[in-house]
């Protein structure tokens, strides 16, 4: 968990160095801890809450996230050492001077990385899922970027997002190095169901297991009581006797009494938090800045997030589920296609729009508590095995159900009426959907939403709630185009 920024500019300017603790300032509830260098002339700076070193030689390697397969390329780059005493910017470090710039298409992990070489060169690097961000803008010979659009305000309107699986090199336009694609998964055939079931099981422990660094440490789970957190949990507690889980809801909602069933029946350390209509509004403008959107599912998710991101500051490590609906076809939509080839299409398409939706919600209203988030159900070598799982075992039209296999495999794991629960986002499981909308309708008018729903760009607002929601953001952002970084989510009415 780290906030990155960095000014690039063609002409020195001595102001810099003041206009990069700006940046870094706006997102210092990333890490308390700030490193700022000068390359050149330019500078790259960091906030974290952990000291590492940086600066190896003539090169700086700053990073937001995780690398999981460093200690693989360490072995399959034949590097001298042992991988198990040298630290993660080090192995970087080695790679770079081994093969270059075509290491950043080898990573697999959560990450940006910003990469100086001792010429002077910035390269900077985003994971092919997008699950660290990463913002910037070009104009009148000067670059700047930063892991939040809040840090931009102010210095320029037209602010883009450096997509996942991109590379840029100075004021090279962002580059393509890695995407995920429908013709790079042969899909596995002839394979039993019950051998794909333990083959799942395995990616899935592994995947755990990457992401706990050290057993002492205290890990818990946003436990919604749906399929994906419920797995997770039950997965990490194969690992650790304690896992605290951290549950919000309405009084009564769906999810807080499926949370509260599936922490009893695993043992887990659980807390819950009932929510009410009066805080989560006057939380709506406090989410909305945090955000960075006013896309109204993403919205409606942020405000129960962040407050179960609060309450489980305490925990060293979260896990969560986010992931599982995209890869195993969990959404109710999916059961509309009637041909294989178009779930996977549509698979792989859902999994292309976590970066800014899903993923940017995660990222935010993690940082917002210094809470380190880690997300399993999208781990790439998990990924890459699930996406040669034929569509047909992940979506099952005649029972009527997503998620198929996983499911099955869930049921070792949970009481049956959990491992097939029915999908509910967490909006409308936790109870905050009926709850806001009923509220909001009676602030907006008829002839106020007829009115504002059109927005430049020939976006057209959705509901009530979602004119809310904007007339709140452009009192956050009103010098910006929204149209450059914001996407709305599609399953939605």
């Amino acid at each position: 968990m780290s906030g990155l920024a960095g000014i690039i500019s063609l002409e020195k300017d001595r102001k810099n160095k003041e206009k990069i603790n700006i940046l870094l300032d706006k997102i210092s509830h990333r890490g308390r801890k700030r490193r700022v260098y000068n390359i050149c002339g330019n500078y790259i700076g960091i906030n974290a809450d952990y000291r590492q070193k940086n600066r190896i030689g003539r090169k700086v390697i700053l990073l937001d996230g995780k690398i999981y397969n460093l200690d693989n390329l360490f072995l399959k780059y034949n590097l001298q050492g042992n991988s198990e005493l040298i630290s993660d910017i080090n192995k970087i470090n080695l790679m770079f001077n081994t093969i270059g710039k075509k290491i950043f298409r080898e990573f697999k992990g959560s990450f940006i990385i910003i990469l100086a070489d001792a010429n002077g060169n910035i390269y900077i690097s985003r994971d092919v899922i997008g699950k660290k961000p990463l913002y910037y803008f070009k104009a009148n010979g000067v670059l700047m970027f930063a892991s939040e659009i809040k840090s931009l305000i102010g210095f320029s309107k037209d602010i883009y997002e450096l997509l996942p699986g991109s590379c840029m090199l100075n004021f090279e336009s962002p580059k393509t190095i890695k995407t995920i694609d429908t013709d790079d998964f042969s899909l596995l055939e002839n394979q039993e169901e019950e051998e794909l079931e333990d083959r799942l099981e395995n990616y899935l422990l592994e995947s755990v297991d990457r992401r706990i660094s050290n057993s002492s440490l205290n890990f818990g789970v946003w436990l919604s009581g749906g399929l994906d957190s419920s797995i997770v949990t039950a997965l990490l507690r194969e690992f650790t006797d304690n896992v605290y889980t951290y549950s919000v809801g309405f009084e009564n909602s769906p999810d807080l009494i499926s949370a509260r069933e599936v922490a009893k029946y695993l043992g887990t350390i659980h807390t819950e938090y009932k929510l009410t209509i009066d805080e989560l509004f006057l939380d709506i403008p406090r989410v909305i800045y945090c955000l960075e959107s006013f896309d109204a599912p993403l919205v409606r998710s942020s405000l129960g997030n962040i407050i179960v991101s609060k309450i489980s500051a305490s925990s060293d490590i979260i896990f969560s589920g986010e992931g599982g609906d995209e890869l195993f076809g969990g959404y109710n939509y999916f059961l509309e296609f009637n041909s294989s080839k178009l779930i996977q299409q549509e698979i792989i398409k859902a999994i292309g729009a976590l970066h800014n939706t899903a993923l940017q919600r995660v990222d935010r209203v993690a940082n917002a508590y210094g809470v380190n988030i880690k997300l399993p159900m999208l781990d790439e070598r998990l990924l890459d095995f699930v996406l040669r799982i034929h569509p047909d075992k992940k979506v099952r039209k005649d029972k009527n159900t997503g998620k198929y296999i996983l499911r099955k495999l869930a049921a070792k794991y949970l009481p049956e009426n959990i491992a097939w629960r029915g999908k509910d986002k967490f909006w409308e499981g936790s109870g905050i959907e009926n709850n806001l909308e009923g509220k909001i309708n009676t602030i907006i008018t008829d002839q106020e939403f007829i009115k504002d729903r059109r927005l430049p760009g020939n976006v057209k607002l959705r509901n009530k709630e979602e004119v809310y929601y904007y007339k709140v953001f452009k009192d956050c952002y009103s010098d910006v185009d929204f149209n450059n970084f914001i996407s709305l989510t599609q399953d939605f009415s």
